[in-house]
């Protein structure tokens, strides 16, 4: 399992990926959505998890990158972990999706995680679409 850790804030991305790795789950880090996107095109199958801040800064946000990032992975899992939920409003969460809105509990969102990790190695693996 790994999951796709991206927040602009470097205090808290280090913070997040610290306690997850603590717990052994391998974390990919980026501090933007075009990082990301690198990471993304690597093999298929090695990232479960995207967790992503919603206001990245400039270029991308995080509801964007989710959705490219499902293009590309179908059966990728997200959590959106923002301190803005009023980008979120009018918006259905779906049921690969999570919110926790900061400051939250590390315990919590990596529970969050695993479950949703363990969600996916239940169903059928993702299958990865273009390229």
């Amino acid at each position: 399992m790994a999951i796709l850790l991206v927040e602009d804030d470097t205090a808290i991305r280090l913070t997040i990926a610290e306690h997850m790795e603590d717990l052994g789950v391998e974390v990919l880090d980026a501090a933007d959505a075009e990082t990301a996107h690198a990471i993304l095109r690597q093999p298929p199958g090695r990232i479960t998890v995207l967790v992503t801040d919603l206001n990245l800064g400039p270029g991308e946000n995080g509801l964007v990158l989710a959705a490219r990032a499902r293009r590309r992975l179908p059966g990728l899992r997200i959590v959106y972990a923002t301190g803005s939920p009023e980008l979120l409003r009018n918006r259905l969460v779906r049921p690969w999706e999570s919110l926790f809105i900061k400051p939250f509990d590390a315990c919590r969102l990596a529970a969050e995680v695993q479950a949703l990790d363990h969600a996916l190695l239940s169903a059928a693996p993702p299958a990865r679409v273009g390229g």
